[in-house]
């Protein structure tokens, strides 16, 4: 089996000449403790990236959003949110503990390989493929939706996040797996390898984050209004999202 070579991930780090040379000093006043970003697993790579570009010291947790979600509500200290949905961001402000929702990036889901042709066929032979827990990953939500509609029969291995989905597939325990788009950009893979599934087979993967209510809101509606402009989404749109 032609088993995908995606070290750098497995080894958390994201090869810089996908993402570099896009990145200028943000600038801004002030300083303070370092601000807590809680963001889902699939935007590591852009992250990694955002957070060199910005003037304040950044500590990122990586996770899956549901369990990202349920730290926060049971009291984990964050100051950003950054979720692979809407649902949980705007469940955190229904709850007054969060403001300043902003869609951030909208999400593509593909499914890669390591052996045949990827695509809908590819689902007729017996094959494992791993995917994201549907029940706390937006991308494994999709990729849920994704096989339900096409009636793929496969035997569905689930993976905590997007992230360890990809590590599946990457150390060859699965046949494929379904990821996120910027995973396959980051690690430069084959197009032959993957198959960019289309959008009508799952519901959008609309990814918003949101200012968690706490002591170090100012530098957090700083990163957000940072986010949003346009030299920070240059680097979203070069790692896979639109």
């Amino acid at each position: 089996m032609a088993t995908l070579r995606w070290q750098s991930l497995l080894m958390g780090r994201w090869p810089a000449r996908t993402l570099a040379g896009i990145a200028i000093a943000w600038t801004s006043t002030g300083a303070g403790e370092p601000l807590q970003v809680a963001a889902a697993s699939n935007f590591q790579g852009a992250l990694e990236v955002l957070k060199a570009d910005f003037h304040g010291e950044i500590v990122a947790t990586y996770g899956s959003s549901g369990l990202l979600y349920a730290q926060l509500v049971q009291g984990r200290r964050f100051d950003v949110f950054l979720s692979a949905d809407a649902a949980r961001p705007r469940a955190l402000v229904n709850r007054a503990r969060a403001h300043s929702p902003i869609a951030y990036a909208t999400g593509r889901l593909v499914l890669v390989v390591n052996h045949g042709k990827p695509g809908v066929d590819w689902f007729a032979a017996d094959r494992r493929v791993a995917l994201a827990n549907p029940e706390t990953a937006p991308y494994g939500r999709a990729a849920a939706e994704t096989m339900r509609r096409l009636g793929a029969a496969s035997k569905r291995v689930n993976a905590l996040n997007v992230a360890q989905a990809f590590h599946f597939a990457a150390s060859g325990a699965v046949d494929g797996a379904f990821a996120a788009l910027a995973q396959v950009v980051a690690q430069d893979i084959s197009p032959d390898r993957y198959w960019l599934v289309p959008e009508h087979l799952h519901t959008p993967i609309e990814q918003v984050g949101v200012v968690v209510a706490g002591p170090n809101q100012r530098v957090a509606r700083e990163f957000m209004d940072y986010l949003g402009s346009e030299r920070a989404r240059k680097v979203i749109r070069k790692a896979g999202y639109r």
